[in-house]
């Protein structure tokens, strides 16, 4: 991903320099010619560095520092200027700028600075993410897993600290998502900031957009006081949306426009409410699918999928079903003070070969079950009381095996066309529109 970086000045030539140069390095550059253009720049595309001169028409450079810093804390500002005083640069330093640069400047001036400013950056936020994990570790549950697939999710949060951005996490019931997703709140934010958890289905579609949005005194009957909804009490921290294909059609419109503009109206209101949080939602359904049945709006999802995680099931882990294995009997034997039983090697082979429809949660049962009935240190095969799986999860699995096989296929051809849709669809012998909707339901790109 580009480092975003603001030039903020109001002589153009030192604006086209800087962005040329800039650009030539492989940064992506955004200009603004006075104070109140570059604090717009700075709420909306949230950048990672801002050069900054120290006399603009609307005010001076070193006013703008604390504003800056209220709207984006981790901003680094590298401030320029012509008049290269001891006072001022000790005033801009004072005011929280990285570095100070006099003009006329060289290109390696520039340069080393505002690489040394980037890398100061990324350190900041590598620490942030370690403190809030290490400090806010008693608040949330491991997310147990060595398999690619996890460890693939593990390295990405700490990517997100900084990004503005919804996170959509998907799986079948029981694989962790709600797991996860209070990782990532308490690995991304401090722990006095809110988590506001919804689960779409359990509230009734009349009182849905004043649950989400809150309402107004009088807005409508029984509406005897002014109410704040759960997004507008998530500011500052995270919304997280359980089963989010429950949202009723009608107000998914509603969320969408939040989502967007990052403001709410509560029923009844009439001026908008700013919110500032991190939306989380959760699903167990192929979106795609839910989209094609007319149950989801495309562009819905299309704002939601930014940043996408796919909670593989159990079955597919290998050798992590005995690693959160070990993890809940280490639970279990605290909360049932057994500090000695243990799971026979008959009993984890058995463990190792079922399926787990349910996967972590029905594993969580089934040695809960096995801990209650156990009269030994030793839980063997007859304490572990299974379902047998039934037609329908087969079907399903065929079903899954089928897909993934699909899947492979069109990305394998997709490849040797090198993305042609097109001649993907020909050789393939089926329509374009068919390759588009098997795209979406796959989730290529």
């Amino acid at each position: 991903m580009k480092r975003k970086i603001l030039v903020c000045d109001d002589e153009e030539n030192v604006r086209t320099f800087l962005r040329d140069l800039l650009s030539l390095e492989g940064y992506e550059v955004i200009e603004a010619a006075t104070g109140g253009q570059a604090l717009e720049v700075v709420a909306r595309e949230k950048p990672d560095l801002c050069v900054l001169d120290l006399m603009l028409p609307d005010g001076s450079g070193v006013d703008l520092l604390p504003a800056f810093k209220t709207k984006l804390p981790q901003l680094a500002v590298i401030v320029i200027t012509a008049l290269g005083t001891v006072d001022n640069a000790v005033l801009s330093m004072k005011a929280g700028a990285y570095d100070f640069i006099t003009k006329p400047f060289d290109v390696d001036t520039i340069l080393i600075s505002v690489r040394r400013a980037l890398d100061y950056i990324s350190v900041s936020r590598e620490n942030t993410v370690l403190w809030n994990l290490n400090k806010n570790r008693q608040y949330f549950e491991d997310f147990i897993g060595e398999c690619p697939a996890i460890q693939g999710i593990k390295n990405l949060i700490p990517k997100l600290a900084f990004a503005d951005v919804p996170i959509l996490i998907s799986g079948e019931t029981g694989t962790g998502k709600n797991v996860l997703a209070k990782q990532i709140h308490y690995t991304l934010s401090g722990a006095q900031a809110p988590l506001v958890y919804t689960n779409c289905s359990s509230i009734p579609a009349a009182l849905f957009e004043s649950e989400l949005f809150g309402h107004e005194k009088g807005s409508y009957t029984g509406a005897t006081a002014q109410k704040k909804g759960r997004v507008e009490l998530a500011d500052g921290g995270t919304l997280l949306l359980d089963e989010i294909t429950e949202i009723p059609y009608e107000l998914q419109a509603k969320l969408l426009d939040f989502l967007q503009e990052r403001a709410c109206y509560r029923v009844g209101g009439v001026a908008p409410i700013s919110v500032q949080a991190r939306i989380i939602a959760l699903t167990n359904k192929s979106l795609p699918e839910e989209i094609q049945a007319g149950r989801f709006r495309k562009d819905l999802f299309y704002r939601l999928n930014v940043i996408h995680f796919t909670v593989p099931p159990l079955r597919e882990r290998g050798d992590d079903i005995a690693r959160v294995c070990d993890y809940l009997v280490a639970l279990l034997r605290r909360k049932y003070d057994a500090p000695n039983l243990r799971i026979s090697d008959s009993a984890m082979d058995l463990i190792r070969s079922y399926a787990w429809p349910g996967n972590v949660r029905e594993l969580k049962n089934a040695l809960e079950r096995a801990f209650i009935y156990a009269d030994g240190d030793e839980l063997d095969e007859a304490s572990l009381v299974l379902d047998e799986p039934d037609h329908t999860s087969r079907a399903r699995e065929l079903r899954v095996l089928v897909d993934e096989c699909e899947r492979d296929i069109i990305l394998r051809r997709l490849a040797f066309f090198k993305g042609n849709r097109t001649a993907t669809a020909q050789d393939l012998d089926i329509s374009i529109r068919t390759l588009q909707y098997k795209l979406e339901k796959y989730d290529i790109r």
